[in-house]
């Protein structure tokens, strides 16, 4: 194997690649670095930035994948104590929200710490250095609300050095008072009523720079080997995923706190996952180095840059693959977040003193809940169906078997739609309702409709027959809306539906209506199709056009997805029966653009209940 120079020349390959053992390592790598690259090359394509968002986190699958894999036995062990930290909707009075930060220090506190990260569609870093977790809990009910870790920001970092004015010189002096959040979140229901911006806030606090100031003052750093005062003049942060809307317009006494400063180059490491990095290390070690004790198996700070990184170029160097590949181009967006008036003069070294800003906790909390909580309540009211059962992630462990014993059931699924939530798979029970008529009880997969003015059972049933439909109870209507689900002659394991629109009209009688997708559209006020396509793979178009039907036929509008699919069916049904049957009575209640935000559960892994 050789690689082409300029001019047509050739160059030898690598000595390392002779093995096959090598050359299966090197396939491998540009695999998965190549559906990884698909994955953002397609979000880069996209305007809307949900959407977008949507395919960086799938992008990031393999390296969550791989995080849960290797703590499942941790999650058995520590899963039912960590949920009860974690608050229902019922639990939450937005106006009583009263934030406590406190500072990990024990074990419990740390395991809730990690639990609560686990299941973040981004896995969360380890840090630099200095690092410091902290967990912001509520008073008015002792549950968490988010968690957010300090540590030691990058030395060199383009966006923040020239939005502060920074030379080599004055950085290196100043560096130690900037602290950067590498991680930031808030837990449900909290993240609903825009808790993260809370967070954000938060890190500003009094009694966050006061226990920095404290943990750090009279140590010793690692690289230089001197002492600083560790006070924090600023705090950095970057969005997870492209542009940030928690970091975005977060004001503090009507003052903006978090200022972008533009997006980091998008490069890194997380497009290599866990189980491929480790296979890297293992080759660079026996393969690469003249011995495993090399500085570049060092993981230890401060022997030099990111030792992730030098892993990473040297086994690519030694594999004939183009360093390039370190560049994901997910561009992140970065803010600065001063906690003192006079800050950039200071780090710039333009004067020798800086005057703390006075933000205490409580107050953080107060303005929260009156600049965002309340309203957001009163807005998406949906975060009080919250059950903490939804919180569980034992269900997506690669061995099931080892959850059943920690519950009976595996979290439902849930689909966000603003003030209306579906939670999909609650149970799998028999259904007896028509038995008669349909030759005996049928099996129904439950989901659960919840909103601001109502909670509706949705029963997906299969009859002895093998026919299903989707049933559930309106309230006004006197009847059963049934939504049936045929098997495709086409295509093999999908399911049609047609999609009609049911309007109740005098007495509660209802009708049927057939729209077109346009007029679907500017119903619900969001792309049907797109999002059928995107929380399940499912397809809308017409009977003629999917399905090759002629004649009147042929113009009805349906949806085709996979038959095992449990999500499409419990929103199409609340779109065309749930929510549609007395569309006019929820003016007030405005449908979002469904999101997909927890996998529905396999009908097996939930009880059986008679």
């Amino acid at each position: 194997m050789s690689e082409p120079l300029p001019g047509g020349e050739t160059r030898p390959a690598s000595p390392h690649l002779d093995s096959r053992e090598a050359q299966d390592l090197r396939e491998r790598i540009l695999r998965e670095l190549a559906e990884v690259k698909g994955r953002i090359d397609l979000a880069s394509e996209m305007r809307d930035g949900m959407r977008a968002k949507d395919q960086l986190r799938v992008a990031h699958q393999a390296q969550k994948a791989a995080r849960l894999k290797d703590a499942s036995d941790w999650i058995v062990r520590h899963e039912d104590a960590a949920l009860e930290h974690f608050a229902n909707g019922s639990d939450v009075e937005p106006g009583l929200i009263d934030p406590v930060v406190v500072a990990v220090r024990t074990r419990a506190e740390a395991d809730l710490f990690r639990f609560a990260t686990l299941d973040w569609s981004v896995p969360v870093s380890a840090g630099y250095g200095r690092r410091t977790r902290f967990l912001v809990l509520d008073r008015q009910n002792e549950k968490l609300i988010a968690v957010f870790s300090l540590g030691d920001p990058v030395i060199s970092q383009q966006a923040r050095d020239r939005a502060i004015g920074w030379d080599t010189e004055h950085r290196m002096a100043r560096l130690y008072h900037v602290y950067d959040a590498f991680i930031l979140g808030a837990v449900e229901p909290y993240r609903q009523l825009l808790g993260g911006k809370l967070a954000a806030l938060l890190t500003l606090s009094n009694e966050v720079r006061g226990f920095l100031t404290a943990k750090y003052s009279g140590t010793t750093t690692e690289i230089r080997q001197a002492q600083k005062d560790p006070t924090p003049v600023l705090i950095t942060t970057s969005s997870a995923l492209g542009r940030s809307s928690v970091y975005n317009r977060v004001t503090y006494d009507r003052q903006l706190m978090l200022h972008s400063v533009g997006f980091t180059r998008g490069f890194g490491h997380f497009q290599f996952s866990d189980d491929l990095f480790a296979d890297l290390l293992t080759f660079v070690r026996g393969e690469v180095l003249p011995t495993p004790a090399t500085k570049v198996g060092s993981s230890k700070y401060g022997s030099g840059p990111n030792w992730r990184f030098r892993v990473i170029r040297t086994a690519l160097s030694a594999l004939d693959i183009d360093e390039d590949h370190l560049q994901h181009n997910v561009r992140r967006e970065m803010f600065l977040a001063p906690c003192a008036e006079g800050w950039r003069e200071y780090l710039c070294g333009k004067r020798d003193d800086f005057v703390p800003y006075d933000m205490p906790a409580a107050a953080i909390g107060k303005y929260y809940r009156e600049r965002w909580a309340i309203g957001r309540a009163d807005r998406k009211p949906a975060y009080r169906f919250w059950s903490r059962e939804e919180a569980r992630i034992s269900s997506q462990l690669p061995a099931r078997q080892l959850t059943f014993a920690l519950s009976p059931n595996a979290p439902p699924g849930r689909i966000d739609m603003g003030a209306y939530h579906i939670a999909v798979g609650v149970a799998n029970q028999r259904f007896g309702r028509h038995a008669k008529r349909e030759g005996g009880e049928g099996v129904a997969y439950v989901s659960r409709l919840q909103g601001p003015d109502e909670e509706i059972d949705i029963f997906d049933v299969t009859w002895p027959t093998g026919r299903r439909e989707v049933l559930g109870e309106v309230p006004g209507v006197p009847s059963a809306l049934a939504l049936p689900v045929e098997a495709s002659a086409l295509f093999r394991s999908m399911g049609i539906a047609e999609l009609r629109i049911a309007r109740a009209g005098v007495n509660g009688r209802v009708r049927y209506a057939q729209l077109d997708a346009a007029k679907l559209d500017a119903m619900f006020g969001f792309d049907v199709a797109n999002v059928l396509d995107r929380l399940g793979e499912a397809t809308l178009g017409t009977r003629g056009a999917l399905l090759g039907e002629n004649g009147s036929a042929g113009d009805r509008l349906c949806v085709i997805f996979p038959l095992e699919n449990r999500v499409v069916p419990a929103l199409l049904w609340t779109l065309a029966r749930g929510l549609s049957a007395t569309r006019t009575a929820r003016s007030e209640s405005p449908i979002d653009e469904p999101r997909l935000l927890r996998r529905a559960p396999a009908a097996d892994s939930l009880s059986r209940d008679g």
